[in-house]
């Protein structure tokens, strides 16, 4: 299992009182999970870290290019804990980054609809992706 940081006693401390404050199930994913160990989401294989704890027990995680090769990084909200496993961090020969920045991906995003989903989209002629009926 790998941290991609290690705690001060303060910041421990600090996650603890944070997720002891929230409801039941809060404390239950708060104990299980932290903020400073890498996670793999068994569903995907991507690396991921925690970022927050909703209150129907679901967690928000970041998916980034720091541990793991992603089309563009982003916030995951809704995740099943159970979907997530400490892992280790990337070998050193693994490639990991992000091939697209938000800029890039905005002004992609019709192309990348076809690309991604062909099944439910296709290219019109003005270049805006229309859903196949």
């Amino acid at each position: 299992m790998a941290r991609i940081f290690q705690p001060t006693t303060e910041e421990e401390a600090a996650w603890k009182k944070r997720v002891a404050s929230g409801p039941a199930i809060v404390r239950a994913v708060g104990k299980r999970l932290d903020p400073w160990t890498l996670y793999r989401m068994k569903s995907t294989g991507d690396r991921v870290t925690l970022r927050g704890i909703s209150t129907d027990g679901t967690v928000h995680v970041d998916v980034t290019g720091d541990y793991s090769y992603v089309l563009l990084e982003r916030t995951v909200f809704g995740v099943d804990p159970n979907d997530l496993e400490p892992c280790e961090l990337p070998s050193p020969d693994e490639p990991v980054g992000s091939v697209l920045t938000h800029e890039e991906f905005e002004k992609n995003i019709e192309a990348l609809r076809v690309l991604i989903r062909p099944d439910l989209f296709v290219m019109g002629d003005d270049g805006i992706a229309k859903r196949k009926s």
